[in-house]
């Protein structure tokens, strides 16, 4: 026996491994670069596996759909703070862009698929690769393996999903690419770099560039000693209040030899060596009013804390950051915030920035400072937090309750499904998870794990299962294919387009940002902002990003149910 025909009777013997295998050489497919563009590591499994499964190699469908249910229920519970943010307030001009991409989809992949005369599995496989939501493939799989149809019908079905997704995935990513960055500026007319200027100064972000920083330092602290300063015989809560709104926090106060603790009511003595904290250019103002400046290492040597907190108090979400800041009614003293992620991506932010449920807050300062800004803010996301697993047990169990009921219209059984159903329980738990974070959480990082592996795993078994006739189906329907797939690309983003700038009057570079997020791509983002100069699109990408990874997720379905 050679080693070819040794390693096809492993892999038919061990599916699992062929599983893993296309996984890792999806990995390395997906991330080749053909100049900037990259396949992505789903796309790339879905390849490995379709060259895997010419040995014929059948894989657990028990294993593959345990998978999948895990990608699903975390991709709802990631989305779930800003999906249901979205459906109650201003939010809900982007979730009709992530309508008309939806309805646009099916629209034109079913009319595609009736023209050609295309069966349920490739109008289905049109619909995930032209708008690039592989995930839709696991729920028009479900849909199809429900159908009154025999056994080896079903699987040929299941299997031109697959193929049909391989056949269109590449001018989905592409097109997308080309038109969110390039085509739609000019049918829009807009310049992005000027615009992007525009917008950053409206929002009072500063532009930073990738891989630096800058030398100027924000915050500093500095210590005095008191004199004839009017400060002295004063409370610290007093002195830390002045009308030119200069934000600068007293910390530390060594007293002879000794360190005396800080309060509000403490009143600052002549002879004081105070430390003062906040804004450069505050201390530069207020600091000769305290007095000389001294160095005093001991006493400057203060713990500063960085913590990562997640926005649950619905409070601060509504007045901007600088509203907040000057407000009596919090408590930032001391406090200063890094950085800004909503729905897992990082978002530049600035005096008007208005905070949602669900934002995660990067805080620094003092220790004490940070911990009772951090209470004040929400539940403080501590490293190393372990993952709950009766949240993940439950809620998939619960999300499975909710789509095993059907009802039989004809002889077609009508359900949500326990594909559906899981993620549906996932978007629950994940905005219960923003009102009630004592709740069992998980954390970011499995979270990612569930979702990159979950479905790059689910994927390789569609391939695997697709392989043996995709060779056929590609010789055949190959050309046709190709060409409805761009149909099915540009359609919908057209229709959106037009639809976001004539009708819902959105800001045309958020316009562009919500394109690239009601269809849940990222590269055609990431081409965007290089066009623009700016990652301020990303401020119109997360609402649409965070409904249309439910509403494309659950079309596959409805495509499937249409055709059927």
């Amino acid at each position: 026996m050679n080693i070819s025909d040794w390693a096809v009777k492993a892999l038919r013997a061990y599916p699992e491994i062929a599983m893993f295998l296309a996984v890792g050489a999806g990995y390395w497919i997906g991330n080749i670069r053909f100049g900037k563009f990259t396949l992505g590591t789903v796309t790339g499994a879905l390849i490995a596996g379709l060259i895997i499964g010419q040995a014929d190699v059948a894989m657990s469908r028990d294993l593959r759909w345990g998978l999948f249910l895990l990608f699903l229920f975390a991709n709802g519970y990631s989305a779930g703070p800003q999906f249901f943010r979205a459906l109650r307030q201003d939010g809900i001009k982007p979730v009709l862009l992530s309508v008309v991409i939806a309805v646009g989809g099916i629209s034109s992949a079913c009319l595609m698929a009736w023209l050609l005369k295309l069966d349920a599995g490739m109008a289905a496989g049109l619909f995930c690769g032209g708008l690039t939501q592989s995930a839709a493939i696991g729920t028009a799989t479900d849909a199809i393996m429900s159908l009154p149809i025999a056994e080896t019908q079903r699987k040929l079905l299941a299997s031109h999903v697959a193929i049909a997704d391989a056949l269109t995935y590449v001018f989905g990513a592409l097109g997308m690419i080309g038109f969110v960055s390039a085509v739609a500026p000019r049918l829009l007319r807009v310049d992005l770099r000027a615009e992007a200027a525009r917008l950053e100064a409206q929002y009072g972000i500063r532009a930073q560039t990738p891989g630096q920083i800058s030398a100027s330092m924000k915050f500093a602290a500095r210590a005095y000693r008191l004199g004839d300063s009017s400060f002295a015989g004063r409370r610290v809560e007093d002195v830390e209040r002045n009308t030119e709104r200069l934000r600068y926090f007293i910390e530390r106060i060594r007293r002879g030899e000794d360190v005396v603790d800080v309060h509000p009511d403490t009143v600052l003595e002549r002879g004081d060596v105070v430390v003062v904290h906040g804004r450069v250019a505050a201390l530069l103002a207020v600091g000769p009013r305290f007095g000389e400046e001294v160095h005093d290492p001991d006493l400057l040597d203060f713990p500063v804390t960085i913590l990562r907190v997640m926005v649950t108090n619905s409070a601060m979400c509504g007045p901007t950051l600088e509203q907040m800041i000057l407000s009596e009614a919090f408590d930032f003293r001391g406090v200063g915030m890094r950085s800004l992620s909503r729905a897992g991506q990082e978002i530049p932010f600035g005096g008007m920035t208005i905070l949602n449920r669900g934002d995660v807050l990067e805080l620094v300062g003092p220790q004490r400072a940070v911990e009772r800004a951090a209470a004040e803010v929400g539940y403080v996301l501590r490293p190393g937090e372990s993952a709950s697993l009766s949240t993940l047990g439950f809620g998939v169990l619960a999300g499975a309750l909710i789509g095993l009921p059907y009802v039989m219209a004809g002889s077609l059984k009508v359900s949500l499904s326990v594909s559906v159903g899981a993620l549906l329980a996932g978007l629950f738990f994940g905005w219960l998870r923003s009102v009630r974070p004592t709740l069992g959480s998980i954390p970011q990082p499995t979270l990612l794990f569930m979702i990159e592996f979950g479905l790059a795993a689910f994927i390789a078994g569609a391939g695997l299962q697709a392989g043996p006739e995709f060779v056929r189906a590609a010789k055949e329907l190959g050309p046709a294919v190709l060409g409805a797939g761009i149909v099915v690309t540009l359609v919908p983003q057209v229709l959106a387009l037009y639809f976001g700038h004539y009708v819902l009057r959105m800001n045309p570079l958020l316009l562009l940002g919500g394109l690239a997020g009601a269809q849940t791509f990222t590269g055609a983002l990431a081409a965007l902002q290089e066009k623009a100069g700016s990652r301020v699109p990303v401020l119109g990408y997360t609402v649409p990003y965070a409904t249309s990874n439910i509403l494309l997720t659950i079309c596959g379905a409805i495509v499937v149910a249409l055709f059927a």
